[in-house]
């Protein structure tokens, strides 16, 4: 880490250096700021005014914020270190931050600077000491990052006592694994590397000592007992035979080119085509094939234009009834904590987002002007949130619910058709795959093509001279010499190469000839499997219930369902974010999560989604998804009571038609689980919601006024 000019250390206790030895301890937002900048980068000023001070009018927020800078810069002599503009905070050239060098060090996976980080003082948990109860936004934050610092911080101490290890240098490998334990005394792997490590230095009391102290912390602390590998590991010491194979060495660092290749190839003609739909004020879709780098190509156009942000719809969205408009108003609202919604708008809103106010106290949406009243509430709140002229990326529009993909449709259709003058209309980059589109999507964006305000751009393969220049960016030694044959096995699809290149490094095959006896048949779906298979079976369950989970994933789902240690998730966590399976709660790729669904047997699914149904129940979940995964785990007469709630309350709060498709739903499974008069009256519910259903919907009437 430079050591001129300041630094700011926030892992563990939070104080500011200066360059001759002075030292000032940093107060609690003051620290917070410089985590998050050093963590984010660059940051919206408004957003995290009101991250720090939530509960203060934005006036005071921002009054707060500019306080709060002063004090920062006369703490370090008058020196700016941290850059405001009217709209963005970001690091000063004279400020160092030590988790911002860690973050870096991490992803070029420089193992000894990430340890670097950490001195002096062992470092600690990111802005150890600090509590954010007033702040709950802040504290969900500081909760995944402190995961994410634990994460990379675990993985540099595991690789470089391997490397270490491989060197024969048991006394450096012996003093970093002892200042693992001491920074986590309950972590096993740590406590195994301790053992061994003592006993390859010829001190078999001192490893049995490190084993009996690893497990009374254990019991103590997480109430567990060694696992198995620990136990064989101490029973081979105890009889002085020859230790069980040592743990597997990390695979290969991948390069940062190939994780994301630094240059886009082959889509110039697609740019043309976003520029004219850009400059028409036109919604931009993106369609492709998986693979086809829709996403790269939507965020790389959007950060040309300004900035923008991601929303994006997940797997098991269409299950419920608004889910994905649901997150897209919720990520529109935190990025815009200023922007304050007319009463009428945050009524009709909290009919899908229940903490605005209580849904109940209003009338059931089975009037025309009623469904209307909250269409246009969808409208006027787009149109608030948007006025910042942010760049909105939906990704994975193929999973939007119908309900959603149709209130969507129409708030944009009224704003793209209104007087709103073109700078504080929406700017939208939508991206879905070519052929998945559920019908009503399909018809929705049809509708807007053939109103002109909006054009699909389609991208194709690149060609074979596209992935010669492809592989030529990547600057990796003996790759594009594997340029024909690259676009014979890919088709030109950017995702196929960059998970073929993968397997080759890994395999060592990239500076031979093209290795066709060490690659599977089927391309890409082969190679993601062989990255699962070398997966732990706790990371491996950790990505099949994220896969299961969909939208309502969270790491501490695992605990519960998995009924594992923090420890032990924190561990399979870091591994499948090193093997590029989850990145931020999220699949790499929709082909990742594809192969994870594809790694489970029906009956491990059944299992988990029985599993996942009785914890969510327990959390007070919505009756819909308790109905999913209850189906999903078979039992249907756990299901069925869960399904009509979830049609009664949709026919309070929502269009009548969502409640008519729960409703027949439960009947026809009534039907089958020989419960004829339950089913009648199922029935009789979908034909009163279905009466209410109007042939003049939102959709069609976007002229109407409120």
């Amino acid at each position: 880490m430079a050591s001129s000019g300041w630094t700011a250390r926030v892992l563990g206790v939070a104080w500011l250096e200066g360059p001759e030895g002075q030292r000032v301890r940093l107060e609690r937002r003051a620290a917070t700021l410089l985590a998050y900048l050093g963590m984010a980068g660059s940051s919206p000023k408004h957003f995290l005014s009101g991250l720090l001070w939530p509960d203060s009018p934005p006036t005071t927020a921002r009054n707060n914020m500019r306080q709060l800078l002063r004090r920062l810069r006369l703490a370090c002599g008058g020196l700016e270190v941290v850059k405001a503009d009217t709209e963005r905070l970001e690091l000063g050239a004279e400020l160092t931050v030590d988790v911002a060098h860690l973050k870096s060090a991490a992803a070029s996976h420089a193992h000894a600077h990430v340890l670097e980080a950490l001195t002096p003082g062992g470092g600690g948990p990111l802005l150890a000491g600090f509590d954010f109860d007033d702040c709950p936004e802040l504290a969900r934050w500081l909760d995944g990052a402190r995961t994410a610092v634990e994460g990379w911080v675990r993985q540099a101490r595991e690789a470089e006592i391997e490397r270490h290890m491989a060197q024969g240098d048991w006394t450096t490998a012996l003093a970093q694994t002892q200042a693992w334990v001491q920074q986590e005394p309950e972590s096993e792997l740590a406590g195994r590397y301790l053992i061994r490590l003592h006993y390859l230095q010829g001190d078999r009391g001192a490893a049995l000592a490190a084993f009996e102290r690893l497990r009374a912390v254990l019991s103590r602390e997480l109430d567990v007992t060694p696992m198995p590998e620990t136990l064989e590991l101490v029973r081979h010491i105890e009889q002085d035979t020859p230790l069980p194979r040592p743990p597997a060495a990390l695979p290969p660092s991948l390069p940062l080119s190939v994780l994301r290749p630094p240059v886009l190839v082959g889509r110039e003609a697609a740019w043309r085509q976003l520029e004219e739909g850009w400059n028409a004020g036109q919604i931009l879709f993106i369609t492709g094939e998986p693979g086809s780098g829709k996403s790269r190509l939507a965020e790389e156009f959007a950060a040309f234009k300004g900035s923008w942000f991601r929303i994006e719809g997940r797997p098991g969205d269409q299950e419920v009834p608004f889910a994905s408009q649901a997150r897209a108003l919720r990520t529109h609202m935190a990025r815009h904590p200023d922007v304050k919604l007319p009463d009428w708008v945050r009524d009709e809103l909290s009919r899908i987002l229940p903490e605005l106010g209580d849904p109940r106290r209003l009338p059931p949406l089975a009037s025309e002007a009623n469904e209307l009243r909250f269409y246009d509430a969808q409208a006027e709140a787009l149109r608030l949130l948007s006025a910042g002229g942010d760049i909105h990326v939906v990704d994975n529009v193929q999973y939007w619910d119908k309900a959603s993909s149709k209130v969507f449709t129409y708030a944009v259709a009224r704003l793209l058709d209104s007087n709103v003058e073109m700078a504080r209309k929406p700017r939208i980059i939508d991206c879905y795959r070519r052929g998945e589109l559920p019908p009503y999507s399909e018809t929705n964006i049809r509708q807007l093509v053939d109103a002109e305000l909006a054009r699909v751009v389609d991208l194709g393969p690149l060609s074979p001279e596209e992935v010669r220049q492809l592989l030529a960016s990547l600057r990796l030694p003996g790759a594009e010499a594997h340029a024909e044959a690259m676009a014979r096995y890919t088709g030109g699809n950017p995702l196929y190469i960059t998970e073929t290149l993968k397997h080759l490094l890994e395999t060592d095959s990239l500076h031979k000839d093209w290795p066709h006896r060490l690659l599977p048949p089927g391309r890409v779906g082969p190679l993601i499997q062989r990255r699962l298979e070398r997966l732990s079976a706790l990371a491996l369950q950790c990505a099949q219930l994220a896969a299961l989970a969909g939208s309502h994933y969270r790491p501490a789902l695992a605990l519960d369902v998995l009924e594992v240690s923090a420890t032990e998730l924190h561990a399979a966590l870091s591994a499948l974010e090193a093997a590029q399976i989850l990145v931020d709660e999220r699949f790499s790729h929709d082909l990742v999560l594809e192969a994870v669904r594809a790694s489970l047997s029906p009956a491990a699914a059944r299992v988990l989604h029985g599993r996942l149904a009785t914890v969510l129940e327990r959390e007070g979940a919505p009756a819909i998804l308790l109905a999913h995964h209850w189906m999903e785990a078979g039992s249907v007469e756990r299901a069925l009571p869960f399904l009509l709630a979830s049609a009664h309350a949709d026919e309070q709060v929502l269009p009548p038609e969502q409640a008519a498709d729960h409703y027949a739903r439960a009947a026809a499974l009534m039907d089958v689980t020989g419960r004829p008069e339950d089913a009648a009256q199922a029935r009789a519910a979908e034909a009163r919601c279905r009466s209410h259903v109007r042939h003049a919907t939102p959709s069609n009437a976007s002229n109407r006024s409120r």
